[in-house]
């Protein structure tokens, strides 16, 4: 990323995508701040974007990986019982501050290397993160809207339309979920603060609930 951001051009943009094994943001604001002070030394500006999506579709979605993983259902769900255990996925909260579980290798993790909450905080300590780095970092915040998202970006950048990207890592199996596994889902993500952070995300950047404030 610090080679990718040197010499920037007057009329030029790049892109870089964090995704899977790459940056976790909760214990990388150094790199955060390094980047846009180097880019804006520059003369040029930094935008930080992120698509927060819904924590059950997001949930229930990932369950298409669970032959991969070569796990049960009841084991996919259950790993959410237990604050630093590996598992096999992350939730919209988890991946957000700690982005993979397992790859990170630090010697201050309480409960060893990894772990999808590897200091084994609360979730109201969570959430309270997740929104101090979105307040610090990001400059475009959208909710489970591909389109809202990327029109922001097109504006932002100034990007035709014939410039938009297609969707990938669309899943277009089915997916079918029992009335027990959906409600077991629901719990535990509001017990790990993912509906809290999701909630408090749509307050503060979609004037969800507005109406109730004026």
């Amino acid at each position: 990323m610090s080679e990718h951001i040197q010499n920037l051009g007057p009329n030029e943009w790049r892109v870089a995508h964090s995704h899977l094994t790459n940056t976790y943001l909760n214990e990388s604001e150094d790199l955060l701040y390094g980047w846009r002070s180097d880019v804006e030394a520059q003369g040029c500006q930094l935008i930080n974007a992120v698509m927060l999506r819904d924590p059950l579709s997001h949930a229930m979605s990932v369950h298409k990986r669970i032959k991969k993983k070569n796990i049960t259902r009841d084991e996919w769900t259950e790993y959410l019982s237990s604050p630093t255990g590996s598992g096999k996925w992350n939730t919209v909260l988890d991946f957000f501050l700690y982005n993979n579980h397992g790859l990170r290798y630090l010697d201050d993790y309480p409960n060893g290397p990894g772990g999808r909450n590897p200091f084994n905080v609360t979730k109201e300590v969570k959430v309270a993160r997740a929104m101090e780095l979105l307040h610090r970092h990001f400059d475009v915040v959208t909710l489970e809207d591909h389109d809202m998202f990327m029109d922001k970006i097109l504006d932002w950048t100034g990007w035709t339309r014939a410039n938009r990207y297609k969707m990938g890592n669309v899943h277009k199996g089915e997916l079918v979920f029992t009335k027990k596994e959906i409600e077991k889902l629901q719990k535990l993500l509001q017990n790990n603060g993912d509906f809290d952070f999701v909630d408090q995300a749509k307050v503060e950047y979609h004037g969800y609930l507005s109406y109730l404030t004026n």
